[in-house]
């Protein structure tokens, strides 16, 4: 645990100025902040992936980053924040790009779809974040149980965007049995991609990586497509 009890949140700051002022974009200010952020995470990663987590110290990171020790302090609440950072980004992304997707698509195609786009925007050093800083997260997380533990918590953040998100879309509550169910089963999903395509997904070069975790949403998506199109619906007792 760092000193901070109240680290800055970059994404929640943004959200809150962004609908006040419409399309103008950030100010100078908070861009500042964002590419502050950025930054940290940006030396964290290649910190850490180089030399093990556990042998990183927030003192390296903050002169890497060319920053003090209390500026890491005020963005991030532990180092493993830090390293994780890349999950809040992209549950945010794929909660702009859901906004996006046509109405007419199924909810669950539409958040597949937000997900791939991410992905290929990842791929292409997209501004969310970079598939590579994913590649290093997913490879210091696997080594260190402390990131991967945290990790688990850090997952309730993506999933909150997210779910946010479709609940505008179809216009329930973020409780509803609707939404709970599309984003539980976009979750089960991601996982069961995930787990068919790890080692070419954390280990390969970010394109290739991109390409098969994009192959392997896609034939998840499409096999659970397939199994639901030979059921029936459950008649009442």
């Amino acid at each position: 645990m760092l000193d901070s009890p109240a680290p800055i949140d970059v994404a929640a700051d943004a959200r809150a100025t962004g609908s006040a002022r419409g399309r103008c974009g950030p100010s100078l200010r908070e861009r500042k902040k964002i590419q502050t952020r950025a930054r940290i995470i940006e030396v964290a990663l290649n910190l850490c992936d180089s030399q093990g987590f556990e042998a990183t110290t927030v003192e390296q990171i903050a002169h890497a980053a060319d920053v003090s020790p209390r500026t890491v302090n005020r963005y991030f609440e532990t180092k493993e924040d830090i390293i994780l950072g890349p999950v809040s980004d992209f549950g945010e992304g794929v909660a702009i790009a859901l906004r996006q997707q046509p109405r007419a698509d199924s909810d669950l195609r539409a958040l597949c779809n937000a997900y791939l786009a991410i992905i290929d925007s990842a791929a292409n050093g997209g501004d969310v974040t970079s598939f590579r800083q994913f590649q290093q997260m997913q490879r210091i997380a696997r080594n260190s149980p402390a990131v991967n533990a945290r990790a688990l918590e850090f997952g309730e953040t993506k999933t909150t965007a997210i779910t946010r998100c479709l609940a505008e879309r179809t216009g329930d509550a973020p409780g509803a049995l609707r939404v709970r169910l599309v984003v539980a089963t976009w979750q089960m999903l991601c996982h069961i991609a995930m787990a068919d395509s790890e080692e070419l997904v954390v280990n390969s070069d970010p394109q290739t990586a991109a390409r098969a975790a994009r192959a392997a949403v896609l034939t998840a998506y499409n096999e659970l497509q397939r199994i639901c199109s030979q059921s029936r619906p459950l008649e009442s007792a």
